[in-house]
C-alpha cells in the first residue's frame, strides 16, 4: 500500500458498503478523499451528509458540492432536492449514492479509502471512564520498553512513532475518516501496535465501526455521558460494543474491581485477563507503596518489585492494566519495571506545579465522581494538612452528577470553591447552584467564584504550609469553552501564573 490514501473508483468503495445504491453519476467516478464535514471537502472528494444532532449535513451538501465533492452520499433520496442541486450544476457532475445508514457507510468508506489499516497494525481499544489516556500512555511504554514502535489516538494527542501532534478534535474519539487515515499514517510509518481510545460515543456512533481490534481494555464505569447515552444501562452497552467485537483470537482485559466485570466478560468470545487490586484476578499488586514522589508494588504473579514515578494507586490499577495487554505482543515483567522507571507523569494527570510555595499544587483532569473521589484521596494522602480544592462541571452533559460532585466535595475536602468548567450555552451560575445544592446538603465548607482564576487565587492565599489544592476537571485542556467561543486556558499555567503573581518563584510549565 502507498501513502495513506491512494484515490480509487467509487464502484470498488461502495463494493464494501452493504446496501449501498448508485442512483445518479458514474461508477467509474474516481474519489480522492472521505469525508463528512463539508469544510475539509477537497476536489474530488466523497462527502457523507451525515444525519447529526445540531446540523443535518444535508444541509451542506451544497457547500461541499461548490468546493469540488464529485460523490454525495445520502440516507434517503427523498430528502435532497435533486432538480434544485442537479440544475446548478450543469451537466450535474457529481455521483450521488444512496445508503441506509449514513455513519455506519462513512466508517466503511474510510476503512476502504486507507486499505483498511487496522487489517494490517494491530490495534489495541482502551475504554472506560476514567484512565483511558493514562493507561494508554502505559502500555505504550512497556511495548516500547519491549523493542515495538507505538502509535496512539488519545484525547490529549495523536502519536505515530517518534512523531506526536496535538487532538484538535473536541472528542477523545475522532470521526471515522479521521481515525482511519491516522492508523493508515501509522501503517506507512510502521508502528507495531496503535493503541486507540475508544469512547462510549465512538462505539455508539460508528466511529470505530471498521477497526479490527486485536486487544480490548477495559479501565472502569461510572455515571458520565448519561445526556447522550439515555441511561446508565445504555452507557455500558455501548462500552461492551469493543469486547463483543474482538474475535476469539483477540485479548480482553478486565478490571475485576468494576462492578460492570461480568457484563464486560459475558460480551466477549475472546481469551479474558483480569487485573485488580481488590478483588480476586488474574494479575493483580501487593505491598503497595504510595509516596508524593511515586509509587512501589510487588506484581503478582511474578513476584517483581515495580518502582514508578506517578503518583496515586489508581495508578497502580493503570499499571497492571497495560502489562496485562502488552502481554498479548510478549512484554515481559522486566519490561514493565524498565517502562515504571523513566515513564513521566501523563499531561494533566496528576500533575505537580511547584514553583517554590510552601503547599503543595496539582493538576488533574478529574471531571467524573469517580475520578474526583480518587484523586481527592491521593492528594489526602500526600499531605498532613488540609486538601483545597477547585472544580466546576461542563455544560450539556450529565447534569446528575452536579449535586453529587458537590456532596463528595463536601465529604472529601476541607474547603472548596465552585467554579466555571466549559460552560459552554450553560450559564456558568446555574450549573455552579446544581452543585452547591449537593454541597448544602451534604454541610460542605465552600464558595461559588465563577472566575476560574479568581478562584485559584483565592485558594492559594488561604493554603498554609503542608496543605495541598488540587485543581480539577480541565487537565491537559487548552481551552475554556464558552458558548461557541474557546478561550485560551490551562490549569497549570494559570496556577504558575497566579503563584509568581503572589511572589513566589517562576519557573516554564511543561
Amino acid at each position: 500500500m502507498g501513502m495513506v490514501g491512494t484515490p480509487q473508483l467509487l464502484d470498488a468503495l461502495l463494493a464494501d458498503v452493504e446496501g449501498a445504491h448508485l442512483v445518479h453519476g458514474d461508477p467509474a467516478t474516481l474519489v480522492s478523499g472521505v469525508t463528512h464535514d463539508s469544510r475539509q471537502v477537497s476536489p474530488g472528494d466523497l462527502f457523507v451528509a451525515v444525519p447529526g444532532f445540531r446540523y443535518d449535513g444535508l444541509e451542506f451538501v451544497p457547500d461541499a458540492l461548490d468546493r469540488g465533492a464529485h460523490v454525495i452520499v445520502i440516507e434517503q433520496p427523498s430528502d435532497l432536492n435533486f432538480p434544485r442541486v442537479v440544475s446548478s450544476r450543469p451537466g450535474g457532475q457529481f455521483a450521488t449514492v444512496v445508503v441506509p445508514r449514513a455513519r455506519a457507510a462513512l466508517a466503511d468508506l474510510a476503512a476502504t479509502f486507507y486499505g483498511h489499516p487496522s487489517r494490517t497494525v494491530p490495534v489495541v481499544g482502551i475504554t472506560g471512564t476514567d484512565g483511558k489516556t493514562s493507561t494508554t500512555h502505559l502500555l505504550s511504554a512497556v511495548l516500547e520498553a519491549h523493542g515495538l514502535r507505538t502509535g496512539w489516538l488519545t484525547t490529549v494527542n495523536t502519536r505515530i512513532g517518534d512523531q506526536v501532534r496535538a487532538n484538535a478534535a473536541d472528542h477523545t474519539t475522532p470521526e471515522a475518516p479521521v481515525v482511519q487515515r491516522t492508523l493508515a499514517e501509522m501503517r506507512d510509518a510502521r508502528v507495531d501496535v496503535a493503541i486507540l481510545e475508544t469512547s462510549s460515543h465512538a462505539l455508539a456512533l460508528d466511529r470505530v465501526r471498521s477497526v479490527c481490534y486485536r486487544v480490548g481494555v477495559f479501565t472502569n464505569l461510572s455515571p458520565e455521558h448519561i445526556n447522550f447515552h439515555g441511561s446508565f444501562e445504555a452507557y455500558r452497552d455501548a462500552k461492551r460494543l469493543l469486547f463483543e467485537r474482538l474475535s476469539p483470537d483477540g485479548l480482553a482485559v478486565l478490571n475485576a474491581d468494576d462492578a460492570v466485570l461480568g457484563v464486560m466478560r459475558a460480551a466477549t468470545s475472546a481469551r479474558v485477563i483480569t487485573y485488580g487490586l481488590e478483588q480476586p484476578a488474574d494479575i493483580t499488586a501487593r505491598d503497595i507503596c504510595l509516596t508524593p514522589r511515586g509509587t512501589a508494588f510487588t506484581v503478582e504473579p511474578g513476584d517483581v518489585v515495580i518502582h514508578s514515578g506517578l503518583i496515586g494507586r489508581f495508578n497502580v490499577s493503570n499499571w497492571l492494566a497495560a502489562y496485562a495487554a502488552a502481554m498479548q505482543f510478549g512484554a515481559t515483567l522486566e519490561d514493565l519495571q524498565r517502562a515504571a522507571l523513566t515513564q513521566p507523569p501523563v499531561r494533566g494527570r496528576m500533575n505537580l506545579v511547584e514553583r517554590g510555595q510552601p503547599f503543595a499544587v496539582v493538576v488533574d483532569f478529574a471531571h467524573t465522581p469517580q475520578a474526583l473521589e480518587k484523586a481527592l484521596d491521593t492528594v489526602r494522602s500526600l499531605v498532613s494538612g488540609n486538601v483545597l480544592l477547585a472544580f466546576g462541571l461542563a455544560g450539556g452533559r450529565d447534569a446528575a452528577n452536579r449535586p453529587v460532585m458537590g456532596a463528595l466535595a463536601s465529604r472529601k475536602s476541607d474547603f472548596f470553591v465552585i467554579s466555571t468548567d466549559d460552560p459552554g450555552y450553560e450559564e456558568p451560575a446555574a450549573i455552579a447552584d446544581q452543585i452547591s445544592a449537593g454541597a448544602y446538603a451534604a454541610g460542605g465548607n465552600f464558595t461559588v467564584e465563577l472566575d476560574r482564576r479568581a478562584a485559584i487565587r483565592l485558594l492559594f492565599e488561604r493554603a498554609r504550609p503542608g496543605d495541598a489544592v488540587l485543581l480539577a476537571g480541565k487537565g491537559h485542556e487548552q481551552r475554556m469553552v464558552v458558548r461557541d467561543e474557546k478561550l485560551p486556558w490551562n490549569d497549570a499555567r494559570v496556577a504558575a501564573e497566579v503563584l509568581a503573581d503572589l511572589g513566589f518563584a517562576t519557573q516554564a510549565v511543561p
